[in-house]
């Protein structure tokens, strides 16, 4: 019975039993802090069985998408552990309970899917005398197929910190005692005999913060089936891995990588199962970082990366999987097509950037175990883990698993010592808004409701509700005003600035920063007894803006908007904003994308913006759900939370339509012109726009006019004829500088004949070893490529003195590489380490340096070691 079929007559029977069909929540929990991400069926149901919301159903069904990450180094090796799962879940809501929902299970396994009764045990919580007398009355199963099991296998709960738990029951199937020699093994036990089906929760409780469980205000039932589990039984087979959710991307993993099944399972079984939940997880826009959800994700692409690494393929492989995984998963998810691009463009961004890095931190590694364990040591020291974490970029949990795998420890004590410093150094480098700190504040009347009136009016009447001292700046007070016409910045837009007027006092505004719902002001305290007045209860204030830096950054918010349009439509729907500044002077736009933008699609971004800008569009802003406007297409941003029941729209007819807080302009006409400043990569898939509108548009090509100028007067030529004419002062200075070069590599060619006149020869094949005179990475490439030529089959190991440095460069020639009796990476990864360095390249040249120049000649003698080994083998 393929998984298809599974899920198909899953949500049939409980269809037929007045069950609600609710869809898979995302792999985010939405408004639930607690959780990285969902991990249960239930967890998009929380809310119900506390009562913290109207209850739309009394039943649901739903097949949940799942991201766990807890047992992750168990994820490959033992038959049944995943990160990425599906829970087959149907839920009950203050409405029935225990007897039904263990009858309709016996009946939807025995009767629906045909497993035997006779292999199927039951558990139960030690304390649930009701469920164990229904399993034995109701059900009919005998005693000794009823485990009475503890509170760590039969009590579950809750999904985070907080929330539902109670007591559990359990079916288990036998898959035989072929499977576990010992014949006392029952369900609970370690043992792969026994496969959990189906986990049937009885929430009662209600789990506080200080650990305590309150009654829940509507018990009911959570019943959790994990779907790979399962086809593993109706398939027929004895691990998860051999089901039709993984065989089929095993199989193209393994073609992809050159390598039978046999002997690589568990390399295979990561890269499959880590594929399935990057291929969902990224098509949601969650993309690698360096903490939370990112940093997990992260992880797992880079440790399915060492897996194909160690398969041998030096070629990014996941992203080649997300094609199979959608056409496994659409069926039942049809958003994950929808991201199939995101996904494939992030995955393959990101082992780009890790496999230019991973060749050397495996060398490192392996030539830190070498020597390591020639000196007896069986643990990696701690500042030695973090190397390989923070300059090679390998997660220190990958760094534990990787070691493990040969025997040793991980000193994770010194690890997060290191990592400690590190981020101390860190936090003293930083700053932080003013905003933000501990302010003493004094009270001066009213309430800190802070009503904003500025999207109508750029001036208001207004009274302080409290004022504090800024930190550290004894001129300046942040000010809390009833009603003010001052934009707090929030979502990228910088706050107002402005005036605060009473009778003849005027104070400035010099910024305007959002607390929650408070709005601060930053106000200038220079006009004697400013504080005084701020002071007075009772005292009427004028709250004005600066009405011409308003207007700016109102053009520069509607352009991010088009921007954000334009972009989604040049470069694909992949595209989603990853951050932006919004001021008067610029708008900067952060967004996922994998690759540089070519000058014609940048050319035709900011063509699409201006002409929504020439077409003088109205923007139209209005209000509704949360739900209806998404719905409707409007683009939220990935992270930002929003009201449910309230969001603001902002709507450029046939362009755009966003949800957000800022303040815009009336008509897309109003923005006058953007123009595109810079486009380029702030980081692993994230590329960056800064663009200006309007005034500062027209100043910017004003300065232009004014540059192209001078450089047509310096090279005496015309706007016209300036291209031609740089053209040939470049190509002139090409000129000159490879007569210099060849002049300097003549004085290096007696050397390099004395070194090819005695090159060792093995069979037929010679090896070059020694320093040459190069002046820069590229002349030393340049020798590389002589010394391939004039060699005929053979390697070499190159050093050079560049720059107060020690460059290496290895080199094999083809026939050896082709032959696979000697790769250069690898000649230079072995040899470099043996006095700490590193380096990485390609099979046939590869470049690299030592830390320390007083121990080349160990390096030199390493690499004649290793290349009379390789060629003597060939």
């Amino acid at each position: 019975m393929t998984a298809n079929e599974i899920r198909r007559r899953f949500v049939e029977f409980y269809l037929a039993r007045d069950h609600k069909l609710v869809p898979s929540a995302p792999l985010v929990p939405q408004g639930d802090p607690t959780l990285l991400f969902t991990s249960a069926g239930m967890v998009q149901f929380k809310q119900y069985y506390s009562g913290a919301a109207a209850l739309p159903f009394r039943r649901a069904v739903s097949v949940q998408k799942c991201l766990r990450v807890t047992d992750i180094e168990d994820v490959g090796r033992t038959p049944r552990h995943d990160t990425f799962f599906e829970m087959l879940g149907h839920f009950s809501f203050g409405d029935y309970f225990k007897r039904e929902a263990i009858a309709w299970n016996w009946e939807f396994f025995t009767g629906v899917l045909g497993l035997a009764p006779e292999r199927l045990t039951a558990s139960v919580f030690q304390e649930d005398d009701e469920a164990y007398e229904i399993w034995r009355r109701s059900i009919g199963l005998p005693p000794e197929r009823i485990v009475r099991l503890g509170a760590k296998d039969n009590f579950w709960g809750p999904a985070g910190d907080t929330g539902a738990c109670g007591p559990c029951s359990e079916l288990y199937f036998d898959l035989g005692p072929e499977l576990d020699p010992n014949p006392d093994a029952r369900p609970g036990d370690e043992t792969n005999r026994f496969v959990e089906v189906g986990n049937f929760v009885f929430p009662q409780f209600d789990r506080q913060k200080d650990g305590t469980d309150l009654p829940l205000k509507n018990r009911g039932i959570d019943t959790g089936i994990g779907l790979e589990r399962l086809a593993m039984v109706c398939q027929g087979q004895t691990t998860i891995f051999r089901t039709d959710l993984f065989w089929p991307l095993i199989a193209e993993a393994g073609r992809l990588c050159q390598v039978d099944y046999a002997g690589h399972e568990v390399a295979l079984h990561i890269i499959a199962d880590h594929a399935r939940a990057l291929t969902f997880a990224l098509g949601e826009g969650i993309l690698p970082a360096n903490e939370g959800r990112g940093y997990v994700i992260r992880r797992l692409i880079r440790r399915a990366a060492v897996q194909a690494y160690q398969l041998g393929r030096r070629e990014p492989l996941l992203h080649r999987l997300v094609d199979p995984v959608v056409a496994m998963m659409r069926e039942t998810y049809p958003e994950v097509e929808e991201g199939r691009e995101r996904a494939a463009l992030a995955l393959r961004a990101e082992e780009e950037r890790f496999g230019e890095t991973l060749a050397q931190a495996m060398g490192r590694f392996d030539g830190l175990l070498a020597e390591l364990g020639r000196a007896g040591a069986t643990e990696v020291p701690g500042p030695e883990a973090f190397l390989l974490h923070d300059t090679y970029g390998m997660p220190i949990e990958l760094v534990a698993e990787l070691a493990a795998g040969r025997g040793w420890a991980v000193d994770r004590a010194g690890f997060e010592r290191c990592l400690a410093q590190q981020k101390e150094r860190s936090r003293a480098a930083a700053s932080f808004s003013a905003a933000g700190e501990a302010l003493a504040w004094q009270r001066v009347g009213g309430e800190a409701h802070s009503e904003f009136v500025g999207y109508d009016s750029e001036s208001a009447p207004a009274s302080v509700v409290r004022f504090a001292p800024a930190a550290g700046e004894p001129a300046r007070a942040w000010v809390v005003l009833d009603r003010t016409p001052f934009y707090g910045a929030s979502g990228g837009q910088v706050g107002d600035t402005g005036l605060l007027r009473s009778g003849g006092t005027v104070l400035e505004v010099l910024d305007a920063q959002r607390a929650d719902a408070e709005i601060r002001h930053l106000v200038g305290l220079e006009t004697p007894g400013a504080a005084d007045l701020l002071g007075e209860a009772g005292r009427a204030w004028e709250a004005e803006i600066d009405r011409d830096r308003r207007a700016q950054i109102r053009r520069h918010h509607t352009a991010t908007h088009l921007l954000h349009a334009a972009l989604r439509r040049v470069l694909g729907r992949h595209v989603a904003q990853a951050g932006s500044l919004v001021s008067p002077e610029r708008l900067r736009f952060d967004f996922t994308h994998f690759s540089a933008l070519t000058p014609e699609e940048r050319e035709e971004v900011e063509r699409g913006v201006n002409e929504a800008v020439v077409a003088d569009h109205p923007v139209e802003i209005r209000f509704s759900t949360r739900d209806e406007a998404l719905a409707d297409g409007a683009v939220a941003l990935f992270g930002e939370k929003y009201d449910a029941d309230r969001v603001r729209r902002v709507r450029v007819a046939g362009v755009s339509e966003e949800l957000c807080g800022g303040t815009h302009v009336s008509r897309t006409g109003e923005i006058g012109l953007l123009l595109i400043l810079e486009e380029g990569a702030v980081a692993a898939g994230t590329r960056r726009i800064e663009a200006v509108c309007g005034p500062a548009a027209l100043a910017v090509l004003q300065g232009m006019r004014r540059d192209v100028g001078h450089l047509r007067r310096l090279l005496g030529t015309t706007l016209e004829g300036a291209p031609e004419k740089v053209e040939q002062l470049l190509a002139e200075g090409a000129r000159l500088r490879k007569e210099l070069a060849r002049a300097r590599s003549g004085e290096g060619a007696g050397r390099l004949d004395e070194l090819l006149a005695g090159a060792e020869a093995h069979g037929g094949r010679r090896a070059v070893v020694g320093e040459v005179a190069a002046d820069s990475v590229e002349a030393l490439r340049e020798i590389g490529d002589r010394v391939r030529r004039q060699l005929g089959s053979g390697g070499g190991l190159l050093a050079a003195r560049i720059g107060g440095k020690t460059a290496l460069l290895a080199l094999a020639t083809d026939d050896l590489v082709e032959a696979g009796a000697l790769r250069a990476d690898e000649l230079l990864r072995a040899a470099a380490a043996v006095a700490g360095g590193s380096g990485g390249g390609k099979p046939h040249m590869a470049l690299g340096g030592v830390r320390d120049p007083q121990r080349l000649g160990e390096v030199l003698d390493e690499a004649r070691r290793l290349l009379s080994a390789a060629l003597e083998r060939a």
